[in-house]
């Protein structure tokens, strides 16, 4: 008989279904979430095993009112029994799954980026509140080194593990028909994540260049507006949220790929990018430099950049090393061997 594994997670997000994907393998699987969940998941986990609490989280924090969901999850999670609970979001799920932790289970903490990287830094209780979460976990999973080492910094503790929210696999035998000129961007139209600066970057660059914007956010009408304004209506297109086929049929065709955010951990987005042999730009972060050496397998962006320059063999480089470093199958089974020690 398998484990009880309760998941606190979004159930609409892509990264919480490549979760279960996976831990379906090993674990009987339960969720709570707080946003509803993609139907996908009906394939791992039976519907019944599913609590949806409907209060939606915000990624950018001011998520205190759902301390009031806190007596629901303790219920579902005393009437459960779980041997593990797994909190995906350190300042939501996270806060939730801790004040809920008693002896009978093992709880899990993962860290997505903004929740670690941003959040406890903005004021003094928001840190407390992520010190405390910590605190409380047997074991906490970070997407990249440089977010490992800001947990360590915010909680003494040699319980983190640290992986990327890797891909399925890599097909290294395919040969793509690159356009040398085609440039993709699929970060969220927000603030975060500098795409109003990718397009004052882009309209310096030659004419023959093309920008391919996919994604949505606040931004969104305000950036098609400077488009507009600055006469690049035929030379970047805006496609909104994609599939992930459709996605897959862009990277096969980009040379090149930008991601400039100000703050970021590990962004699937990229690994999915190399894979495909796209050559990322990306602004110059600690996550970022985990894999990317600039001018060799990739460029760190700078307004004044205009000449894009790398190895011959970034496409094969970069293929190579996600094949090599970011399976994320492999990882959940060196994750679950983890479990077994604590």
């Amino acid at each position: 008989m398998k484990d009880k594994y309760l998941i606190l997670a979004d159930g609409k997000s892509p990264h919480t279904l490549k979760w279960i994907k996976e831990l379906y393998n090993y674990f009987e699987l339960y969720l709570i979430t707080l946003n509803g969940y993609n139907e996908q998941l009906l394939s791992y986990i039976d519907k019944e095993k599913i609590y949806v609490l409907n209060n939606k989280v915000k990624s950018e924090g001011g998520n205190f009112r759902l301390l009031l969901k806190y007596f629901e999850i303790k219920k579902i999670v005393d009437t459960l029994h779980p041997q593990y609970v797994n909190a995906h979001y350190i300042s939501s799920y996270g806060v939730l799954a801790s004040l809920a932790k008693n002896s009978s289970f093992k709880l899990i903490l993962s860290a997505w980026g903004t929740d670690i990287l941003v959040t406890p830094f903005e004021n003094n209780i928001k840190r407390k509140v992520a010190v405390f979460a910590l605190g409380r976990a047997d074991l906490v999973t970070s997407d990249s080194y440089f977010m490992s080492d800001k947990i360590k910094e915010l909680v003494e503790t040699n319980n983190v593990l640290t992986f990327p929210f890797g891909l399925d696999r890599v097909d290294l035998n395919s040969k793509y028909q690159k356009d040398k000129n085609l440039i993709f961007s699929n970060r969220a139209l927000v603030k975060n994540y500098n795409i109003d600066k990718v397009l004052e970057w882009f309209s310096t660059l030659d004419s023959s260049m093309k920008l391919i914007v996919a994604n949505d956010g606040d931004m969104r009408e305000e950036l098609e507006e400077y488009v507009k304004r600055n006469n690049l209506s035929n030379r970047v297109e805006f496609v909104g949220f994609l599939s992930q086929n459709e996605q897959e049929e862009i990277y096969k065709k980009a040379t090149y790929f930008i991601s400039i955010p100000t703050s970021d951990s590990t962004a699937v987005s990229l690994l999915e990018a190399m894979s495909f042999g796209c050559v990322p730009i990306v602004s110059n972060l600690p996550a970022n430099r985990e894999w990317v050496l600039d001018g060799c397998n990739g460029i760190f962006w700078s307004r004044d950049l205009n000449q894009l320059r790398v190895s011959e063999d970034a496409s094969r480089i970069n293929r190579e090393l996600i094949s090599k470093k970011a399976i994320f199958k492999d990882s959940i089974e060196l994750f679950v061997e983890r479990l077994k020690e604590i």
